[in-house]
């Protein structure tokens, strides 16, 4: 039995909320105006040639958008499993366009971060409070 500091563990929960739910947002809003990055240089040929480009890019927005909004509103632990799964599958991206492995790492990193987040938000659901 784990027993847990309320503050402690709310304050915790409420800054990675914010943040794991509001950075696939604004990144997914940039997937259609490019502010921060072209995200078409990203895409491999593969990808491509399954979905064109332009209308992959803005696919991939909606998808980001709508987890980052999961996270921020009523589902939570669901957006941060799917901002994961969804960073598995631009990480299979990345390992086809090739020659990206600073970035690679760093989405592990991130899938990773919303995994845990995934965890926090069930143990903050089951937890005994102090």
């Amino acid at each position: 039995m784990m027993i847990v500091n309320e503050n402690k563990l709310n304050f915790m929960w409420t800054v990675s909320k914010y943040v794991y739910g509001l950075v696939p947002v604004v990144i997914g809003l940039d997937k259609f105006f490019f502010f921060i990055v072209d995200w078409n240089v990203y895409v491999s040929p593969y990808a491509a040639s399954i979905v064109p480009i332009m209308y992959l890019v803005k696919i991939i927005g909606i998808i980001e958008i709508a987890a980052g909004l999961l996270i921020l509103t009523k589902y939570p632990r669901l957006g941060a499993y799917l901002v994961a799964a969804f960073l598995c599958l631009v990480i299979i991206n990345l390992f086809m366009l090739g020659g990206v492995f600073d970035i690679i790492l760093r989405d592990i990193a991130i899938a990773f971060g919303y995994i845990m987040f995934g965890l926090l938000t069930e143990l903050k659901e089951t937890a005994r409070i102090q």
